[in-house]
């Protein structure tokens, strides 16, 4: 197979224009679109869900330190 690639921006209206293509008319072609990466879309790492979870530690008051403690919760469970 042989690839040819190119590297273009999306218009205003959503639509991208190829021309002067290394293939003969009536070659069936793949194409496949990749999203560059750029400093505004690069994404960050990923962090669990403790990390993320650490800045509400402590912040929550007057809440139950079990659920288990309010029968209402376990209503119903296991049938």
């Amino acid at each position: 197979m042989y690839a040819h690639r190119i590297e273009t921006t999306i218009n205003e209206v959503g639509t991208i224009n190829v021309d002067t293509l290394p293939f003969a008319p009536g070659d069936k072609v793949e194409i496949i679109f990749l999203k560059r990466e750029t400093a505004d879309n690069v994404q960050q790492p990923p962090i669990s869900f403790a990390k993320a979870a650490q800045a509400f530690c402590g912040k929550i008051k007057q809440a139950p330190t079990d659920l288990s403690t309010n029968p209402a919760n376990f209503q119903g469970f296991g049938e």
